[in-house]
């Protein structure tokens, strides 16, 4: 057993070190567990398996910098890549991977997710597996530290499926379907905005806003009011916002919104029109919706789900 210790500041220690996984449990919360496969030089994946809260700070386990594709299956956790405020849920998140993180957390109990791990010098260029990591690569140069995000049902399917073979520890399932997913992503379009989104660093202003988005998430809140109360423009606003916190304003109250939902719907009984009410959501209809987009459930489903 080798690296017992290599990521004890993110609160986790090694059980296991053999040729095809590291395996790690929670020093604090021993029922939290990860799994580090070993796939092919270059390309790591961790399955990500929490049954409790998580939060860290000040992590740095002295690793290689390359970069990460990151998908939350159930549940959704926060970090940072360098100063810029990451979540990661339903989505196919591409960005920079660095060993250390200012912080990182879970918003409930049960996060079942995936990172990638991509380090260019390790991979073995002239191999089947090389060519389209070295095309995947290519598509992502221009990554800044806000990275991007991709939704489309496809590429979540590939992430689901690739979910499965993870629960079922599969190595062979596992390595087909990570480069499956893998190449799918190298297919995509990706605008240029998107690239760009941080190449200025986000202000304090805009960490106001957060706050204010944060402390309000029973009010209505519109890009009207927010231009108005912080005195910026709709264009401004949504592209710094965008750059310090990964989406625009809206996009991210209706984030922090659905993710409260979830934690209302585990611990009461509350129903959706009183659910939609203290979310400061005047529909119903448009909650069960949006509910539904972001967490793959409806509130009625996802509630029998954690009975």
């Amino acid at each position: 057993m080798k690296n017992t210790n290599y990521l004890a500041s993110w609160d986790f220690e090694v059980v296991d070190d053999n040729d095809d996984f590291i395996e790690y449990q929670g020093i604090s919360h021993p029922k939290n567990k990860m799994k580090n496969y070993k796939l092919f030089p270059g390309l790591m994946l961790m399955y990500i398996d929490l049954r409790e809260k998580y939060q860290v700070k000040a992590s740095d386990s002295m690793g290689n910098k390359g970069y990460r594709i990151s998908y939350s299956y159930e549940g959704n956790y926060f970090t940072y890549i360098n100063d810029t405020k990451i979540l990661i849920t339903r989505e196919i998140f591409i960005g920079k991977a660095l060993p250390y993180a200012r912080e990182s957390y879970t918003t409930k109990d049960r996060v079942q997710a995936f990172n990638f791990f991509i380090y260019e010098d390790q991979i073995d260029k002239n191999s089947f597996y090389g060519k389209i990591l070295m095309e995947f690569l290519k598509k992502i140069n221009s990554i800044k530290d806000m990275g991007f995000v991709y939704k489309n049902e496809r590429l979540i399917q590939r992430a689901n499926e690739l979910i499965q073979v993870l629960k079922s520890e599969d190595i062979l399932g596992i390595s087909i379907k990570a480069l499956d997913l893998i190449y799918d992503i190298t297919r995509e379009k990706t605008s240029e905005i998107r690239k760009s989104y941080q190449k200025e660093e986000g202000s304090e202003e805009i960490i106001l806003i957060e706050e204010f988005i944060k402390e309000n998430l029973d009010k209505e809140i519109t890009l009207d009011l927010l231009t108005k109360k912080f005195k910026i423009s709709k264009s401004n606003l949504n592209n710094k916002f965008i750059r310090k916190f990964q989406y625009t304003p809206i996009k991210y109250l209706n984030n922090l919104r659905m993710m409260k939902a979830e934690e209302i719907l585990t611990n009461t009984d509350k129903n959706i029109t009183e659910i939609a009410m203290e979310l400061g959501l005047t529909s119903p209809s448009n909650f069960t919706r949006s509910f539904k987009k972001f967490t793959g459930l409806s509130p009625s489903e996802y509630r029998k789900k954690k009975l």
